[in-house]
């Protein structure tokens, strides 16, 4: 880690309580009442207090200025970044890293392997809590950074350390252990790699991470995702159909069984297993919240109930023909097609779904949020598309595709507008009747 100099403020909330101090943007805060701040954790963490004493740079000088105010009142600042002490990266060097099987000439920031506790706390991002020590162990538990978001893949010590290919790895069940006492609430995930950590060998990863309820909150289990790019590393199998059933129905199992013993289904198989072995998807009710919805799991259940509700709807007609085209993977498209079928039965809309197989990265890498803007070009270049293409916004990463192809380069390309929405059923549908009505 680096050295800690403070967070630099981008912008000043109008008659908030920093802008009456005389604080400005590009100042520098410290420190708060004597307590050095690293990252806007430590900043909202410190800040609430009724007594406030902040230590300001401005240039070349430091300035106090004590300030008194309700408690959790905000000061009304907003900082450059969330991190002031710069992102701790991954040491680990995974068998299954998907960074590492990216091709070159992409966007710098797809090669940031970031594993860094804060941003698990603060977006949800999966970290492997490797590079973490007793001291943030403790801030952890202290400033109440909960819910964590954890990748176990083992509990056991020597399989764990193989995955991370990281023998200084430490012990994931301790620290586990440590944050469920001190009351964080963790979720789990587990990257399945056949012949690796799954079987009985996924039995007792369940089993051990299940021992820690409630603090492990959730346990996630996923499949591994291998491009045509990865060179590096041991052979890895993808999961094909048979491996993706044999999962789905440990998972189901021990969803009967720890609902049993602890009310609560605690494991849920990602929407990609379901999906590849043809077993249907649970109800809602048994995602019990979908405390994994980011993580993929629950996503196509959601899909469906809210294509029923948006059928239900559904004028019988519209006042002159609409022909668009929905842009997929190969894997969703079978639950958009089914959606489609009945949208069409509404009078003059005519709804395409354009499965795109991933060229770039590899066809077996058969999920929406990997498809490159070039793959779509190339296979949709010279069809009839109708009057708009809508893509997904899992698409895109600060507005480009991971290619760096923008939208509007996409809709040049295909000679057709290009539309961004969100990937449900109420969207595609409010969309496109908007565009009747305009």
């Amino acid at each position: 880690m680096t050295e800690v100099h403070g967070g630099k403020i981008a912008k000043i909330e109008s008659g908030s309580i920093a802008e009456e101090a005389g604080i400005l943007p590009g100042d520098i805060i410290v420190s708060i009442n004597d307590h050095p701040i690293g990252d806007i954790i430590d900043y909202r963490f410190y800040s609430a207090d009724e007594n406030v004493n902040l230590i300001v740079r401005r240039g070349n000088d430091e300035a106090e200025i004590s300030i008194e105010k309700d408690y959790d009142d905000p000061l009304g600042v907003e900082f450059e970044d969330e991190l002031f002490d710069g992102v701790r990266t991954c040491g680990n060097r995974c068998i299954f890293c998907f960074v590492h099987q990216l091709p070159q000439g992409m966007r710098p920031s797809l090669y940031l392997r970031d594993d860094d506790y804060r941003l698990s706390f603060l977006h949800g991002n999966f970290v492997t809590l490797t590079n973490v020590d007793g001291k943030d162990i403790e801030r952890i538990i202290e400033q109440r950074l909960s819910p964590l978001y954890v990748s176990v893949h083992s509990t056991d010590p020597k399989l764990r350390n193989t995955i991370l290919r990281n023998e200084h790895a430490p012990d994931i069940m301790q620290q586990l252990h440590t944050l469920a006492a001190g009351k964080i609430t963790i979720h789990t995930q587990i990257v399945v790699c056949p012949g690796v950590n799954d079987g009985k060998k996924l039995e007792q990863t369940i089993h051990d991470l299940a021992s820690l309820y409630p603090g492990v909150a959730s346990i996630g289990i996923v499949p591994v995702g291998l491009t045509r790019h990865r060179q590096a590393g041991p052979a890895i199998d993808a999961i094909d159909p048979v491996a993706a059933g044999k999962i789905v129905q440990q998972v189901r199992r021990w969803q009967k069984k720890l609902r049993k013993d602890l009310g609560t289904r605690l494991v849920w198989a990602s929407d990609e297993l379901y999906l590849a072995s043809g077993i249907p998807v649970s109800s809602a009710s048994s995602y019990e919240g979908f405390p994994q919805l980011e993580n993929g799991i629950g996503i196509v259940r959601r899909f469906m109930d809210d294509a029923r509700k948006t059928l239900s709807r559904l004028p019988e007609s519209i006042p002159h023909p609409v022909k668009a085209t929905v842009v997929t993977s190969t894997l969703a498209a079978p639950i958009i097609e089914e959606f489609t079928i009945e949208l069409n039965k509404v009078e003059n809309l005519h709804v395409l779904v354009a499965p795109i197989t991933n060229e770039f990265f590899g066809e077996s890498v058969t999920v929406t949020g990997l498809l490159t803007g070039k793959d779509l070009v190339n296979q949709l270049k010279g069809q009839d598309l109708g009057d708009f293409v809508f893509i997904p916004t899992v698409m895109l990463r600060d507005g480009a595709f991971l290619d760096n192809m923008t939208v509007s380069e996409l809709s040049e390309a295909l000679s057709c507008p290009v539309a961004v929405i969100e990937p449900t059923p109420s969207a595609l549908a409010d969309r496109l009747i908007g565009e009747v009505s305009d």
